[in-house]
């Protein structure tokens, strides 16, 4: 094989990860509490829109004594122009609305589009408000890139505790893509950089090859699953929009459920291959 300039694995492993998603934390995201637009029970529904001109789509309700006591959906009621108080239609504060400053990203992401805003607390005060509008900043685009990257490596260990060799794998590639395979891994050798020639295959390579062998429908149940990951990927990885209108962000954390679950799959067939 000759010398390996490159890893091909994971190096530190899930501790890697773990401790790049403890340092992403929601406060690097959140609306600071001085930028916090609020609203009181007796306000009139029509009188909170009028003057919430950056359309937040939730609002904190505080009382006389500037305590945050529940939350106002104002985008539920935008479009409609209800009329009326906050007090007729808030949500009073409960556990669902709270999230530690010092959480990860991941935690809110998992589950945003459920709770689509929570409001950040530090020691005992109200540190800002995070929302599901808040996913495409950038500090979780880098969340989600490192998730998807790490399956990826994942996929690829699976790879390789499957297959010893590589034409063994390769044979589940189009023609094209083996003769791109080859042509990189001699360029590598030419450029006394020979790394592991799986490293030169795509996120698509990789599912192609993952799924074959695999009974139906787990086969186009997988494939989908793996596409939906890469579609996301893409547009993480490209600087594109993702999360630009509430359903594109709730498809994200779906999409990041199923990532994590296909993880914890991959690493428990690597385990039974290596007990």
């Amino acid at each position: 094989m000759g010398n390996r300039w490159a890893s091909g694995g994971l190096s530190g492993g899930r501790n890697v990860f773990t401790a790049l998603h403890t340092g992403l934390t929601v406060g690097l995201i959140a609306t600071h509490a001085n930028e916090l637009k609020t609203c009181a029970p007796h306000d009139l529904i029509e009188d909170v829109l009028r003057r919430n001109p950056d359309d937040f789509d939730f609002l904190p309700v505080v009382d006389g004594a500037s305590r945050f006591v529940g939350m106002f959906h104002a985008a539920a009621h935008r479009e409609r122009r209800t009329l009326g108080t906050v007090w007729q239609c808030y949500v009073p504060m409960s556990e669902d609305f709270l999230l530690g400053a010092d959480a990860s990203i991941l935690d809110f992401v998992l589950d945003a589009d459920e709770k689509p805003c929570r409001l950040v607390i530090s020691g005992t005060k109200v540190a800002g408000l995070v929302s599901l509008s808040d996913l495409q900043r950038l500090p979780v685009r880098a969340a989600l890139f490192a998730l998807i990257t790490g399956l990826e490596m994942t996929m690829a260990d699976l790879i390789r505790a499957r297959h010893t060799k590589n034409e063994d794998w390769m044979r589940f590639l189009t023609a094209r893509r083996q003769a791109k395979m080859e042509e990189e891994h001699e360029k590598a050798k030419r450029e006394d950089g020979y790394v592991d020639t799986l490293l030169f295959t795509q996120f698509c390579d990789k599912r192609d090859i993952l799924i074959q062998n695999l009974p139906e429908p787990e086969k186009t149940l997988l494939s989908a699953t793996l596409e939906r990951i890469e579609n996301l990927r893409n547009r993480v990885a490209h600087a594109n929009e993702y999360a630009s209108t509430p359903a594109q962000a709730k498809n994200v954390c779906k999409v990041i459920r199923e990532l994590l679950h296909l993880v914890d799959q991959f690493r428990a067939q690597l385990s039974a291959n290596h007990p």
